[in-house]
């Protein structure tokens, strides 16, 4: 996959388009993308995705410290990549773009710049100033400016249409096991390990304290996790059980939510080391112990669920 940012000076073969934000490259996501790269090789085009950066919503949401994401760009990069698509476009999501009509849109960007054949939308497809471009606008457009335009029907699991704020709200409420269902892979972290208090090496658990890299990432619900780590650097993956959330068993947490991972059989510190972690399977609830030593003989019963669990 070629990856080009903005859309300016680009040169493709009657190319088939999607676009969309595509935030976790999940199952709905991978259906129409798969289409578009189907369509592409029948007629001996270019397979060709837009996106944009940042999300729009941190652009156009006053305050945007309370969104979170599923992936940032650089994931849905690694996640793109594996959809088969010959070429990815990053549009710099800006105000002033954000002002352009969806008619405008499509004319300055997608004809003129892209030189468009075929676009492929999603059911829901919406875009432009306010929103006002929907599949009514896309059939004007591509009757007076010459493309074709495929409108693909909702992707359903179980009956569900698959979205991204549908596997947001799974993974808020801590059922990891159903998100990745529905993105068509385990949900992922990376982060930087960080500095922590040690309390847990004090109690034999010892563990690695992550600082998400993306400042919008959406984390889990708080409770007890069996993951997959995977420290850079080292090609082995480690099991591990990642707690999320205030350490209330801990008499001076400050009432942060933290993120820390025992990685059951790596003994190295890992400080300053960057690391990404897959969610397996959700254990049970954070709870309050009435002491550090009855939270010890949990956490023993953790590992040893989470060794059941991951270990081959």
């Amino acid at each position: 996959m070629k990856v080009h940012y903005g859309y300016k000076n680009l040169s493709f073969r009657n190319p088939v388009i999607t676009m969309g934000v595509f935030d976790g490259v999940h199952l709905g996501h991978r259906m129409l993308l798969g289409r578009v790269v189907a369509e592409a090789e029948k007629n001996g085009s270019d397979a060709v995705a837009v996106t944009f950066d940042p999300h729009p919503r941190i652009v156009l949401t006053g305050d945007p410290s309370h969104l979170r994401f599923l992936t940032d760009i650089e994931e849905r990069i690694d996640l793109l990549r594996e959809t088969g698509i010959g070429h990815l476009v990053i549009i710099p999501f800006t105000s002033e773009l954000s002002r352009m009509t969806a008619s405008e849109f499509i004319a300055e960007i997608l004809c003129r710049h892209l030189g468009i054949s075929h676009l492929i939308t999603g059911f829901n497809h919406h875009f432009g100033n306010k929103h006002e471009g929907d599949s009514r606008t896309v059939l004007d457009s591509a009757a007076s400016m010459g493309f074709r335009v495929t409108r693909e029907e909702a992707f359903t699991v179980g009956g569900k249409t698959v979205s991204s704020s549908s596997i947001r709200g799974l993974l808020e409420e801590g059922d990891v096991s159903k998100a990745s269902a529905l993105l068509g892979y385990d949900y992922f972290l990376r982060g930087k390990v960080v500095s922590g208090k040690r309390i847990g090496r004090e109690i034999g658990f010892p563990t690695a304290n992550i600082a998400p890299q993306f400042k919008y990432k959406l984390i889990p619900g708080s409770g007890v996790y069996a993951v997959e780590a995977e420290v850079e650097g080292d090609k082995k993956k480690h099991i591990a059980i990642l707690n999320i959330g205030i350490r209330p068993t801990i008499a001076d947490n400050d009432g942060q939510r933290t993120i820390e991972a025992h990685i059951i059989d790596l003994k190295s510190d890992l400080y300053g080391s960057n690391i990404t972690v897959r969610f397996r399977h959700r254990l049970r609830d954070e709870m309050k112990f009435k002491s550090v030593d009855a939270l010890a003989v949990q956490l023993e019963k953790d590992r040893a669920m989470t060794i059941a669990l991951l270990r081959k």
